[in-house]
Protein backbone atom coordinates (compact mmCIF):
# COMPACT_ATOMS: atom_id res chain seq x y z
CA UNK A 1 0.00 0.00 0.00
CA UNK A 2 2.81 2.35 0.63
CA UNK A 3 4.57 1.90 -2.61
CA UNK A 4 0.97 2.86 -4.31
CA UNK A 5 0.70 5.70 -2.10
CA UNK A 6 4.48 6.34 -3.23
CA UNK A 7 3.87 6.43 -6.74
CA UNK A 8 0.56 8.31 -6.72
CA UNK A 9 2.77 11.04 -4.96
CA UNK A 10 5.42 10.45 -7.29
CA UNK A 11 3.10 10.86 -10.17
CA UNK A 12 1.64 14.53 -8.75
CA UNK A 13 5.36 15.44 -8.78
CA UNK A 14 6.36 14.59 -12.25
CA UNK A 15 3.28 15.97 -13.31
CA UNK A 16 3.65 19.06 -11.89
CA UNK A 17 7.14 19.33 -13.23
CA UNK A 18 5.71 18.36 -16.50
CA UNK A 19 3.29 20.66 -16.89
CA UNK A 20 4.83 23.94 -14.96
CA UNK A 21 8.56 23.65 -16.47
CA UNK A 22 9.00 20.94 -18.76
CA UNK A 23 5.91 22.36 -21.11
CA UNK A 24 7.57 25.40 -21.63
CA UNK A 25 11.18 23.60 -22.65
CA UNK A 26 11.58 23.32 -26.11
CA UNK A 27 14.89 22.91 -27.08
CA UNK A 28 14.51 24.35 -31.31
CA UNK A 29 11.12 23.69 -32.15
CA UNK A 30 11.25 19.85 -32.45
CA UNK A 31 12.64 18.61 -28.93
CA UNK A 32 10.07 18.16 -26.25
CA UNK A 33 11.55 16.68 -23.37
CA UNK A 34 8.67 14.45 -21.34
CA UNK A 35 10.33 13.06 -18.14
CA UNK A 36 7.69 11.93 -16.58
CA UNK A 37 7.75 8.90 -18.31
CA UNK A 38 10.70 7.91 -15.69
CA UNK A 39 7.70 7.28 -13.30
CA UNK A 40 7.04 4.24 -16.12
CA UNK A 41 10.49 3.08 -15.74
CA UNK A 42 10.38 2.21 -12.15
CA UNK A 43 7.98 0.03 -11.61
CA UNK A 44 8.11 -2.85 -9.27
CA UNK A 45 8.79 -5.92 -11.66
CA UNK A 46 5.76 -7.90 -9.72
CA UNK A 47 2.91 -4.97 -10.14
CA UNK A 48 -0.20 -5.76 -11.38
CA UNK A 49 -0.50 -5.20 -15.35
CA UNK A 50 -4.42 -4.11 -15.17
CA UNK A 51 -3.83 -1.65 -12.27
CA UNK A 52 -0.92 -0.13 -13.95
CA UNK A 53 -2.98 0.51 -16.94
CA UNK A 54 -5.56 2.16 -14.95
CA UNK A 55 -3.01 4.41 -13.30
CA UNK A 56 -1.25 5.32 -16.67
CA UNK A 57 -4.48 6.23 -17.65
CA UNK A 58 -5.51 8.57 -14.78
CA UNK A 59 -1.43 9.71 -14.89
CA UNK A 60 -1.67 10.60 -18.45
CA UNK A 61 -5.56 12.19 -18.07
CA UNK A 62 -3.86 14.44 -14.87
CA UNK A 63 -1.31 15.68 -16.91
CA UNK A 64 -3.53 16.47 -20.27
CA UNK A 65 -5.84 18.39 -17.40
CA UNK A 66 -2.97 20.76 -15.93
CA UNK A 67 -1.11 21.12 -19.72
CA UNK A 68 -4.18 21.32 -21.57
CA UNK A 69 -3.17 19.01 -24.06
CA UNK A 70 -6.25 17.18 -25.12
CA UNK A 71 -5.52 13.41 -24.29
CA UNK A 72 -2.40 13.31 -26.53
CA UNK A 73 -0.77 12.35 -22.70
CA UNK A 74 -3.12 9.69 -21.55
CA UNK A 75 -3.25 7.88 -25.34
CA UNK A 76 1.04 8.01 -25.27
CA UNK A 77 0.68 6.70 -21.28
CA UNK A 78 -1.59 4.11 -21.90
CA UNK A 79 0.00 2.90 -24.99
CA UNK A 80 3.64 2.92 -23.34
CA UNK A 81 2.39 1.01 -19.91
CA UNK A 82 0.88 -1.40 -22.53
CA UNK A 83 3.85 -1.93 -24.85
CA UNK A 84 6.12 -1.78 -22.38
CA UNK A 85 4.88 -5.67 -20.91
CA UNK A 86 6.52 -6.69 -24.18
CA UNK A 87 9.62 -4.55 -24.19
CA UNK A 88 10.39 -5.99 -20.64
CA UNK A 89 9.67 -9.57 -22.31
CA UNK A 90 12.03 -8.96 -24.90
CA UNK A 91 14.82 -6.97 -22.41
CA UNK A 92 14.38 -8.44 -19.31
CA UNK A 93 14.72 -12.37 -17.21
CA UNK A 94 12.15 -11.56 -14.79
CA UNK A 95 12.39 -14.86 -13.21
CA UNK A 96 16.43 -14.41 -12.98
CA UNK A 97 16.09 -10.52 -11.72
CA UNK A 98 13.68 -12.06 -9.17
CA UNK A 99 16.00 -14.75 -7.74
CA UNK A 100 18.52 -12.31 -7.45
CA UNK A 101 15.97 -10.06 -4.98
CA UNK A 102 15.65 -7.20 -7.67
CA UNK A 103 12.17 -5.84 -6.79
CA UNK A 104 12.72 -3.08 -9.89
CA UNK A 105 14.88 -2.30 -12.90
CA UNK A 106 18.27 -1.68 -12.32
CA UNK A 107 21.14 -0.11 -14.30
CA UNK A 108 22.96 -2.94 -12.17
CA UNK A 109 21.67 -5.80 -14.02
CA UNK A 110 22.88 -5.07 -17.51
CA UNK A 111 24.85 -2.37 -17.50
CA UNK A 112 24.69 0.90 -18.52
CA UNK A 113 24.38 0.72 -22.31
CA UNK A 114 21.63 -2.08 -21.56
CA UNK A 115 19.77 0.26 -19.89
CA UNK A 116 19.64 3.15 -22.11
CA UNK A 117 18.64 0.71 -24.99
CA UNK A 118 15.64 -0.21 -22.87
CA UNK A 119 15.15 3.34 -21.69
CA UNK A 120 15.09 4.44 -24.70
CA UNK A 121 12.64 2.09 -26.51
CA UNK A 122 9.98 2.81 -24.27
CA UNK A 123 11.21 6.34 -24.25
CA UNK A 124 10.67 5.75 -27.91
CA UNK A 125 7.31 4.51 -27.93
CA UNK A 126 6.05 7.12 -25.97
CA UNK A 127 7.20 10.27 -28.13
CA UNK A 128 6.11 8.32 -31.12
CA UNK A 129 2.46 8.17 -29.90
CA UNK A 130 2.17 11.40 -28.50
CA UNK A 131 3.94 13.36 -32.01
CA UNK A 132 1.38 10.80 -33.77
CA UNK A 133 -1.40 12.46 -32.04
CA UNK A 134 0.18 15.99 -32.19
CA UNK A 135 1.10 16.16 -36.15
CA UNK A 136 -1.94 13.77 -37.05
CA UNK A 137 -0.48 14.04 -40.81
CA UNK A 138 1.01 11.48 -42.84
CA UNK A 139 2.72 13.71 -44.74
CA UNK A 140 4.37 13.99 -41.77
CA UNK A 141 5.92 10.89 -40.87
CA UNK A 142 9.49 12.06 -41.01
CA UNK A 143 9.08 14.87 -39.25
CA UNK A 144 7.04 12.06 -36.87
CA UNK A 145 10.32 9.70 -36.30
CA UNK A 146 12.61 12.63 -35.76
CA UNK A 147 11.09 14.23 -33.65
CA UNK A 148 10.34 11.33 -31.47
CA UNK A 149 13.87 10.27 -31.73
CA UNK A 150 15.02 13.79 -30.83
CA UNK A 151 12.84 14.06 -28.10
CA UNK A 152 13.49 10.49 -26.59
CA UNK A 153 17.49 11.09 -26.29
CA UNK A 154 16.46 15.12 -24.26
CA UNK A 155 14.02 12.84 -22.00
CA UNK A 156 16.47 10.22 -21.16
CA UNK A 157 19.61 12.57 -20.81
CA UNK A 158 16.82 14.66 -17.87
CA UNK A 159 15.85 11.49 -16.50
CA UNK A 160 19.71 10.38 -15.78
CA UNK A 161 19.90 13.90 -14.42
CA UNK A 162 17.13 13.09 -11.77
CA UNK A 163 18.50 9.52 -11.30
CA UNK A 164 21.36 11.45 -9.94
CA UNK A 165 19.14 14.02 -7.86
CA UNK A 166 17.37 11.21 -6.28
CA UNK A 167 20.03 9.09 -5.83
CA UNK A 168 18.74 6.08 -7.75
CA UNK A 169 21.03 3.54 -8.64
Amino acid sequence: MIEVVRFIVGGLFFALIQTLIFKEVNIAWWIKPMPYVYLFLILPLSSNRFGVLIGAFFFGLTIDAFGGSLGMHTAACVTTVFVKNYIDLYFLDENSMQLQGMRYIQIDYKGWQWYGIYSFAILFTHHLVYFIFDYFSWSSLFTILFVSVCSAIASLLFIQIFRLLLGHK
